[in-house]
């Protein structure tokens, strides 16, 4: 997926790395948006999913990135 420049910008701010993109995108809950725009965030299943697969060693530290979530339009991430 493409990065708006917004989204670039808010994942800086929020120290977020790229593979969060991954994640959400791989592991997230999808809620469709009006206007046809996607909202992805980790619910309890998503979380569950990743840390099945990737191991607690490899969550480590990104904690707080599993409170991110992302609104794609177009299949660019238009905000994070």
């Amino acid at each position: 997926m493409e990065l708006s420049h917004h989204a670039q910008v808010r994942m800086q701010q929020r120290g977020f790395p790229r593979r969060v993109i991954n994640w959400l995108s791989d592991y997230g809950q999808v809620d469709h948006q009006r206007g046809g725009s996607r909202l992805f965030y980790f619910n309890k299943r998503s979380r569950h999913a990743i840390k099945t697969d990737l191991g607690s060693r490899a969550l480590k530290g990104y904690s707080k990135c599993l409170n991110a979530y992302m609104v794609c339009a177009d299949n660019t991430v238009v905000s994070e």
